[in-house]
């Protein structure tokens, strides 16, 4: 019953986090019922626990932003989720969202010392499979712009490439190729083995869809 609590604690802050960071402004009590799907009364009822706690502040007509202190355990709880993420992602080779869904459940249960032996064991990465950075602070707390990874793109579609997210070696040789960020790349087509052709300074290169779902994307008009 208090493992329960915790884990539903931890949820609210965490989506208080997501919303202040995607709103840039606090996080309205309805959004938080439409992202737990809960009822408003509960919202209010745990935002008052919350505050109690000391981890929130809520002001009326404006909405619900994180203290000092509840800044610190949601991200916290973020980069927990994150490091969970990536281990099923790239170790257990889970798809993006079946990642998602179990590092929402495992976070909670997850201690501190074992996250960082798992983080140790993946080698520090700087990103999740998201293409988000993993070690954010308050300091640094800002909405990511829509991108999407470049294999989640379609056939004729182009974009910007905003971030590569693989190791040194294989960053050097793509950049040797021209994926480099900042510059535009267009999906040519995608094969059903995975591999994926894209044009980028005007060479035509083929792409494992491993190396694909690294390297992420600013779509130019309807590119999804």
């Amino acid at each position: 019953m208090v493992l329960m609590h915790t884990d539903r604690l931890e949820e609210y802050l965490e989506t208080i986090l997501y919303l202040i960071t995607k709103n840039r402004s606090p996080a309205k009590t309805k959004q938080i019922a439409e992202e737990l799907n809960v009822s408003s009364p509960s919202v209010t009822e745990m935002i008052k626990k919350l505050h109690s706690m000391g981890f929130v502040e809520y002001k009326p007509y404006q909405g619900v932003e994180l203290t000092e202190k509840g800044t610190e355990e949601a991200v916290r709880i973020k980069r927990k989720h994150q490091v969970l993420e990536t281990f099923l992602a790239d170790v257990l080779d889970f798809d993006r969202k079946e990642a998602h869904r179990e590092a929402c459940e495992l976070e909670h249960a997850v201690s501190d010392s074992v996250l960082e032996r798992l983080y140790d064991f993946l080698g520090n990465p700087e990103y999740c499979p998201d293409g988000h950075p993993i070690n954010i602070d308050k300091s640094n707390l800002q909405r990511e712009e829509g991108f999407i990874p470049l294999d989640e793109m379609r056939e004729g579609s182009s974009g910007t490439i905003v971030r590569v997210t693989l190791p040194r070696e294989t960053k050097e040789r793509l950049t040797s190729l021209g994926i480099i960020t900042g510059e535009d790349i267009e999906v040519r087509r995608k094969q059903k083995q995975g591999c994926i052709s894209v044009m980028a300074v005007g060479s035509e290169i083929a792409l494992g869809r491993d190396i694909a779902k690294k390297i992420f994307i600013t779509p130019k008009g309807k590119s999804l």
